[in-house]
């Protein structure tokens, strides 16, 4: 447990996962005691926050609100096991609560599209155990839907939503403008920065013909990021406190650090496919990132960069096969 500030606190969970192997929940005091992010759900997550909030003379019948950064299942894996001992309500943006609320059926429609896909066996065997561990975390109802400009009252707290997508289509912040805190999610994370890109679903059903072709209309995902990112240049923060790694003490360092990070990867990719001119898409994430041609992960982050490149007109790619051809 530590005390950011008289009525802030923020107690740190163990994640499964190698990129972000903890988590940060913040539990905000007083009027109607909110948590931020609630965890995967798993026993020892919820001993860890029954714990913690025994530390300081509270329990899970003491929290009133649960908020919901975005939608990925360490952040709201939590809520029902909390509603079910406090009966606490449950905020979220409209995008987020229709993955929160109906997440069994959208993991169920990822496995299907992977069991049909191309990828070779192993790598479907991994990928559908990952989906049945995702199966196991809680789906909640979603009793307030907010969204841009939306303030969450919660008596000592005035949070004010603004909508972030980019790495969560749901994605949102919380601005405390009385106490200049941004609570971030994952937009701003505290080590490194976020991912954003594309999940097993868009790489199961292979739309990388339609996330790579210029004539479509819709905006590139690292676009929609780094205009995410650029919206909190225009407040007045002193701390950004994140959901992965330690406070950010200066924030308007950090903002542009995380931006350049992108545009600098950018330039790593075009390096890579002016030298290469025909690559597939494993190859290529492998060299930019230096990393194994299996890493499905990054080959998603990979798919996010292409698309911008494409978009903003500096690469012309033509598919053949399962072949990146630069033009």
């Amino acid at each position: 447990m530590k005390k950011i500030l008289g009525d802030i606190y923020m107690f740190t969970l163990d994640l499964p996962f190698p990129a972000t192997p903890t988590l940060s929940v913040y539990f905000l005091e007083g009027g109607e005691p909110a948590i931020i992010d609630t965890g995967l759900g798993d026993p020892r997550s919820m001993s860890v926050i029954s714990s913690e909030l025994n530390e300081i003379s509270r329990g899970f019948g003491d929290v009133s609100v649960i908020i919901n950064t975005h939608e990925h299942i360490e952040h709201f894996g939590g809520n029902q096991k909390i509603k079910d001992a406090s009966g606490a309500y449950v905020i979220a943006s409209s995008e987020a609560a229709l993955i929160i609320e109906n997440y069994h059926r959208h993991i169920l429609g990822i496995k299907k599209s992977l069991l049909g896909s191309e990828f070779e066996p192993k790598i479907k065997e991994m990928a559908s155990r990952y989906m049945d561990f995702n199966l196991l975390i809680d789906e909640s109802k979603v009793e307030r839907k907010v969204g841009e400009g939306d303030t969450i009252d919660l008596g000592n707290f005035n949070l004010r939503v603004i909508e972030t997508p980019g790495h969560a289509d749901g994605e949102i912040c919380l601005y405390d403008e009385d106490r200049k805190i941004l609570f971030s999610g994952d937009h701003v994370i505290g080590t490194g920065t976020t991912f954003v890109g594309y999940g097993w679903r868009e790489l199961a059903v292979r739309k990388v013909f339609e996330m790579l072709d210029s004539s479509n209309d819709k905006k590139d995902i690292m676009t929609v990021y780094l205009e995410s990112l650029e919206k909190l240049y225009s407040l007045d923060l002193k701390l950004i406190l994140s959901a992965h790694g330690p406070p950010i003490t200066e924030p308007y360092k950090k903002l542009r650090e995380d931006a350049e990070r992108k545009t600098n990867r950018e330039r790593v990719f075009l390096k890579v496919l002016e030298k290469r001119k025909e690559v597939t898409l494993e190859d290529l994430t492998a060299e930019a990132y230096n990393t194994d041609r299996s890493n499905y992960f990054l080959q998603g982050a990979a798919l996010g960069y292409l698309e911008r490149l494409v978009k903003l007109g500096k690469v012309k790619i033509d598919l053949k096969g399962n072949k990146i051809i630069l033009k």
